[in-house]
This record gives structure tokens, sequence and C-alpha cells, in this order.
């Protein structure tokens, strides 16, 4: 028998900051899973309630089926966590997570919030290594000069596809050509 994710309506604001173990503002940039679950790297804007680093990851149940949320890269999200037995953050579709845009009611009462944890003032422990690591950020690139005017006889660079193209049909041409040659060979009297 195949099951669905069933949910009531989320609880309004007040509960669900509550029950959750941490609310926090933050935006998705990375995702991997396995066959079971998805886990969503996030840069974290501001907290309002739990001990949350700048960077965090939420995993979740990979299909929607399974209560599994999906989130748009790049969206900012009023993300409502709870943790699990190991202490990872974990959000499903029954959450009242929902795209900051969406979320003017649980704004209003969150306020301000606070900014995520330092991580220069986070204690050195050995179980540091257990949490997951992130890549250095990418630093904008200078942006690129601005194009030059083209010559008085244009310009001779071709696009990229214009010469796969052209690579494709002279390999078409040859085709033909071969298969004529053997057409006509095939004719002539022995």
């Amino acid at each position: 028998m195949a099951r669905a994710c069933s949910c009531l309506a989320p609880p309004p604001p007040e509960e669900a900051l509550e029950t959750a173990a941490a609310v926090f503002e933050a935006r998705p940039f990375g995702m991997s899973g396995d066959s079971r679950q998805a886990r969503y790297r996030f840069e974290v804007d501001r907290v309002w309630k739990g001990d949350v680093e700048p960077r965090v990851e939420i995993t979740t149940a990979l299909h929607s089926a399974t209560c599994g949320r999906s989130y748009q890269m790049g969206t900012r999200y009023v993300v409502y966590a709870q943790r699990d037995q190991s202490g990872q953050l974990t959000d499903n579709l029954c959450s009242r997570t929902r795209t900051s845009r969406g979320a003017a009611e649980d704004l209003e009462l969150l306020g301000a919030g606070r900014p995520p944890l330092d991580p220069a003032t986070l204690p050195s422990s050995a179980d540091a290594g257990t949490q997951p690591t992130e890549p250095p950020r990418i630093q904008p690139t200078e942006p690129e000069p601005p194009p030059t005017a083209p010559g008085s006889r244009g310009c001779a660079v071709e696009k990229p596809h214009t010469t796969q193209i052209m690579g494709w049909l002279a390999l078409l041409g040859l085709a033909v050509a071969i298969a004529r040659r053997r057409a006509v060979g095939s004719q002539t009297p022995r």
C-alpha cells in the first residue's frame, strides 16, 4: 500500500516558534542527498531561536510523498526546524517553514532577530569535525571590460555553435558522397 504525506494546517507563528528547535531566515545555496533524504545547505541571515551558525545543513525526506520539502536555491525562507536524535536540523512539509515573501505574519511577530553565531567565538572541540564543512565563499570576479566596437569590416569570430553545425554538415555531405559512389559503383556492369 502506498503512503502519502498528510499534514494538518501548520500552527500559528507563536506556537510554531515555541515548538521549533531553531527558527531562522536563510537562503539555500547547495543540495546533496541519497535515495532517502536530501541535505540542503543554507546561508543564515538572522535568527530568532536556537544556536544557529552562519551556515547550516537541513535534512528532509527526499520526496514530498514522504513529507520531504524542497527549497528553491537563492530564495529566502523563514525556517522552523527541529533537531533529530543526532542533533541535525530537520524540516518537512508539515512545518510552518515558508518563503520570506509569504511570511509577513511570521516576520511581524518574530521582529528583527539577531545575527547567527560568530564561528570565531564557538568553542573548539574534538567533535567539531562532525559538523559539515562548507567551501569558501566565492568572491565576485572583476567586471568584464566593455565590448569593443567592430572594425570597418565587421567581426570575424564565429559563434561556437555555428562551427559545430558546420562540422555536422561536412560529415553529412561526406556520408552522402560515399553512399552515391557506392550506388554508382554497384550499377556498373561487370
